[in-house]
């Protein structure tokens, strides 16, 4: 096993069998470390993810979870990658109460989200007027297919993006755990003053109740994703008045909640 220069991938071998034989080939594999976030010295959670974009991650996660509620609360994150500790220094030390009362969701690497948030979130809907053309969706698909160079190296790798007013970013973001992936999004957009009420979430992967709460903790009112939602997603978003976009392949998809923000 051999490790790619950019630490995302590893080359392993394996036995590939075609044309009825097996054969030894080098092969690019994601890569999956355990990153354990700390917020002034609390432990907040344990999750396995691809080591990248880490600060992006601890933003975007600390803020999801609701353990800051800005990025002027996020003081310093010091990445220890012998360890992968990402330790934060927060402006608020997080409430022993909430850690214990944890929500763990059907994301890859356990993911974590607190059931006090949900509550609060569940009666708050987003009050929004963006809007996105069918055509800024299907192009917004295409581009994130081919946008992950890791994912076509490896395939093993969900790819999150902002869209701001439906328009093509400037960047993505990758993950082996579609959770993260969102929290990373999300978290590049906090550091760099994205205005989530601009914003679509536009994901690879399936759109849980989880996923959505992280858009609505963001206040962004558009998810777009080349998956499905679950039947908890689509309920929330009814009552979280947030747009749920799914199957967008080519130039078809699926509107599953507010489609009055979707323009033919």
């Amino acid at each position: 096993m051999t490790e790619a220069d950019d630490g995302r991938m590893v080359k392993m071998e394996v036995s590939r069998f075609r044309d009825g034989t097996f054969s030894k080939a080098l092969q690019n594999i994601a890569r999956e470390v355990p990153c354990t976030i700390i917020a002034n010295d609390v432990e907040i959670a344990t999750l396995s993810c691809t080591p990248a974009n880490l600060r992006e991650f601890a933003a975007g996660f600390l803020f999801t979870a609701g353990i800051i509620d800005g990025i002027g609360e996020l003081l310093a994150c010091d990445i220890d990658s012998a360890r992968w500790n990402l330790a934060c220094s927060v402006s608020r030390t997080p409430d022993i109460g909430l850690m214990n009362r944890r929500t763990y969701t059907s994301g890859c690497g356990r993911g974590v989200i607190f059931s006090n948030l949900n509550e609060f979130l569940a009666r708050s809907p987003i009050d929004s007027g963006l809007t996105v053309t069918a055509g800024q969706i299907a192009i917004l698909s295409n581009w994130l297919q081919h946008s992950s160079p890791l994912f076509r190296e490896t395939g093993g790798v969900h790819t999150a993006a902002l869209a701001v007013r439906g328009d093509l970013p400037e960047w993505s973001v990758d993950d082996i755990g579609r959770h993260n992936a969102a929290d990373k999004a999300i978290g590049r957009g906090l550091l760099g003053g994205v205005p989530f009420g601009e914003c679509a979430l536009v994901t690879t992967g399936r759109t849980s109740s989880d996923i959505l709460f992280k858009a609505r903790r963001a206040g962004i009112p558009i998810t777009i994703s080349r998956g499905s939602p679950t039947h908890q997603t689509i309920l929330r978003a009814l009552d979280l008045n947030i747009t749920v976009v799914g199957f967008a392949r080519g130039g078809a998809f699926t509107v599953y909640s507010h489609p009055q923000r979707i323009i033919p």
